[in-house]
């Protein structure tokens, strides 16, 4: 069955450009429903047609993307943002495991968005990342992004957690795979550790080796003739003096 889709912006050249390519590219799996230049018609075009997939611009003139999402007491629809700015957006949607598509529009981002719906939309969700993604936002523009929360998709659906719970991640360079531990738990998630250096505040966590991110607050000790660290959960990590030496590490640590 192919996926019902809405595409929402003001900008015309854009809207006409998803829609080409859904069409031209990808029409065994997408079908676009309606466009829609604004909020208010998007709304109705959602109530009538009660697409899988919402194309959402961000910034629009009147009221924005965010607006159309609070309307709905609950969002029954997957989103895609579109933008045409990286910014503190960008992470929160990224936290959120929401999608987005930045400007100029890629037919490859398209093509990976779908299949990421296609591969997940069975999973059950028991999480709102609609909710987490607004939390997230207001985090971030208030500069308390420690306090917001991180979800990782696996096989099973969704988890989520809390950046501020998160002790260290630590890669597995031959696996492309990260493990995150946590105070109440560890999670495995299949991303590199630039995307998780990417994902959590640089204020809070320091990359010490190619290997470990380690969040500050649980730093407990140093051991200087080895170059270790110890969290307060007892894990040691080893320092390398490619990210720190001492006076640097400490002088990170204490910031």
């Amino acid at each position: 069955m192919k996926i019902k889709a809405i595409i929402i912006d003001d900008d015309l050249e854009c809207r006409e450009l998803i829609h080409d390519y859904c069409n031209s590219l990808f029409s065994d799996k997408i079908e676009i429903l309606d466009l829609c230049d604004s909020v208010d018609a998007a709304i109705m075009s959602i109530e009538k047609n009660k697409p899988d997939l919402v194309f959402l611009d961000i910034e629009m003139p009147e009221k924005d993307g965010f607006e159309l999402i609070e309307h709905f007491d609950k969002v029954n629809f997957e989103v895609v943002f579109v933008t045409g700015h990286s910014n503190h957006f960008i992470k929160a949607i990224e936290c959120s495991a929401l999608n987005y598509l930045m400007k100029p529009i890629n037919p490859l981002n398209i093509k990976s968005i779908l299949d990421n719906y296609e591969s997940t939309k069975d999973l059950t969700p028991h999480i709102n990342r609609i909710e987490i993604f607004k939390s997230n936002v207001n985090n971030s523009n208030n500069d308390n992004t420690i306090n917001s929360t991180i979800i990782f998709s696996n096989i099973k659906g969704f988890s989520a957690t809390l950046v501020s719970d998160i002790i260290y991640c630590e890669s597995s360079n031959s696996s492309g795979k990260c493990k995150i531990v946590t105070t109440t738990d560890t999670i495995i998630v299949s991303r590199k550790m630039k995307q998780m250096r990417e994902s959590l505040p640089e204020k809070e966590f320091l990359k010490v080796s190619s290997s470990y991110i380690i969040n500050r607050n649980f730093f407990k000790s140093f051991e200087t003739k080895e170059s270790k660290l110890t969290l307060r959960n007892g894990v040691t990590v080893k320092v390398s003096e490619d990210y720190y030496n001492k006076k640097q590490l400490m002088n990170a640590i204490q910031k």
